[in-house]
């Protein structure tokens, strides 16, 4: 035998020796009288060679392994002293080690026996019964794992290939691929696109320079060499691949063998054209959208500015109409007559009243200090006239005053909402309450309805609702609440 298999061999008899140390053996082949020992000679056991050999390939490896271990000892130490028989161990039986350290004992008998019953002294003779033994023990399941390596031998085999893999002559088919497929389909999802390639390569003739190299066509077309059994594609994008894997012993990967598996990874919704063609179809019913919403919207806006503009020229219609002229006139007129001064003070607030509604502001907003200033003016006017029959109770802070806004007009036209729709007589004063907080400008006062009111302009809390969508989407609201009318004007 070689020198490093028969190293291996001693350290798998070590191994087994050890197991059957202090067992005591009451079945098998081997006699429970013999006792195993390295420096005796067994010439006289060659008997029951035979026997131990069929024991051990009919008898399952999990089935008792003291007393396995004992008889593979027993074969270990007789072919060690025998000189009529010698076993090859060549370099592939580390595959079978790595299926089970039990078929190295397998192929030891079956390589014996052959020798033992025909005399035939070659080694591919001997090393192909050695070979089919370890097929036959595997195939009939006798407790080796499955194992890829044994499997592809087995087909090789069955297909009466096994006597190809010792044919060392020039040119011969003694090297075979197998490629183990990531599925059986060849079709797969978008995110199907993980993938493990497992192959196995088998050659007797010189297992030690076997190498391989594989590719994936579509992903890279380069040859990479490795000494690996497994490669992974993670991630893999979309589209059409072949992996192609060789297997050689020679340089240059001469009379290498090849297997391929061909497969397609479907295109993701959001990379084919009528995903394209929906999205170019959406954002053209978008842009259409947007280019009604918009119209829609620049006519709102025009049709609200437009009632501003109606609004403010009824409005100063309003304030110049004969009957509120001849009130404010009437109301000077006595002023003069009895407190000269009063009427000055009178007239400055009748012209300042004029004077900022002749002088409105571009935008729809003012500050809330500046509407303040319009309605006190209007306020004074209107208190020249009714006196303290019209109160006017405000909780205003003045940073609200200063930096909150309101549309321009609004308070004022709520304030004289009040005084035109409600009695206001020193026998049933009118209050009118005026609070804010930084959200909101909250005006009440006690409904108290006339039996005849004044003629109405058309120009009421509608138009001031209208107006505030110019400028905010936060609502105003009015109505009669416990008793009393009720006006929220936002502050903006």
């Amino acid at each position: 035998m070689c020198g490093p298999r028969l190293f291996i061999l001693s350290i798998l008899l070590t191994v087994t020796a050890l197991n059957t140390k202090g067992q005591t053996i009451n079945e098998g082949v081997v006699p429970d009288t013999l006792v195993l020992n390295q420096r005796w000679s067994y010439n006289q056991y060659t008997h029951i060679v035979l026997p131990t050999i069929d024991w051990l390939m009919n008898t399952p490896i999990d089935t008792n392994s003291n007393l396995r271990g004992r008889h593979n000892n027993f074969l270990m130490y007789w072919l060690q002293k025998n000189e009529e028989v010698t076993v090859h161990m060549p370099e592939y039986l580390i595959n079978f080690q790595n299926a089970s350290n039990e078929l190295y004992f397998i192929y030891t008998g079956g390589w014996i026996k052959n020798a033992m019953q025909t005399g035939d002294t070659t080694r591919v003779a001997n090393g192909m019964s050695a070979v089919r033994a370890v097929i036959d023990f595997y195939k009939r399941d006798m407790g080796v794992p499955e194992n890829d390596y044994m499997e592809h031998l087995s087909e090789i085999e069955q297909a009466g290939n096994l006597n190809t893999l010792f044919d060392s002559s020039e040119g011969a088919q003694h090297t075979y691929l197998f490629l183990k497929a990531p599925a059986e389909k060849h079709e797969f999802k978008a995110d199907e696109n993980y993938f493990t390639f497992k192959y196995t390569g088998i050659n007797f003739i010189n297992t030690r320079a076997l190498k391989y190299r594989y590719k994936l066509e579509g992903y890279y077309d380069d040859w990479i060499v490795t000494d690996e059994k497994t490669v992974t594609f993670p991630n893999l994008p979309h589209g059409d691949y072949t992996f192609r894997v060789q297997a050689s012993i020679y340089p240059g990967f001469a009379h290498a063998v090849e297997d391929s598996y061909s497969f397609h990874i479907a295109t993701p919704f959001y990379k084919q054209w009528w995903f394209y063609t929906a999205i170019i179809l959406f954002l053209a019913g978008m842009g259409i959208a947007y280019t009604r919403w918009r119209e829609q919207q620049l006519k709102k806006i025009a049709r609200l500015q437009h009632e501003r503009v109606l609004f403010e020229y009824e409005y100063l219609k309003s304030q110049v109409n004969p009957h509120f002229l001849f009130n404010s006139l009437n109301t000077l007129t006595s002023l003069i007559d009895t407190n000269p001064k009063a009427a000055v003070k009178y007239t400055d607030h009748l012209s300042d009243l004029y004077r900022y509604m002749l002088a409105h502001p571009e935008s729809n907003l003012v500050y809330l200090e500046e509407e303040l200033e319009i309605m006190n003016n209007y306020l004074h006017i209107q208190k020249s006239r009714f006196g303290d029959a019209l109160v006017l109770r405000q909780d205003i802070p003045d940073d609200i005053k200063k930096n909150k806004k309101i549309v321009y007009l609004s308070l004022q036209l709520v304030v004289e909402n009040a005084i035109k729709h409600n009695i206001v007589a020193q026998s049933q004063p009118l209050t009118i309450s005026i609070v804010a907080n930084k959200n909101e400008l909250v005006i009440t006062n006690p409904i108290n309805a006339k039996v005849s009111k004044e003629k109405s302009s058309g120009i009421g809390l509608e138009n001031i609702r209208k107006r505030y969508e110019l400028s905010t989407n936060r609502p105003v609201s009015y109505g009669e609440v416990n008793g009393e009318f009720v006006v929220k004007l936002p502050l903006l």
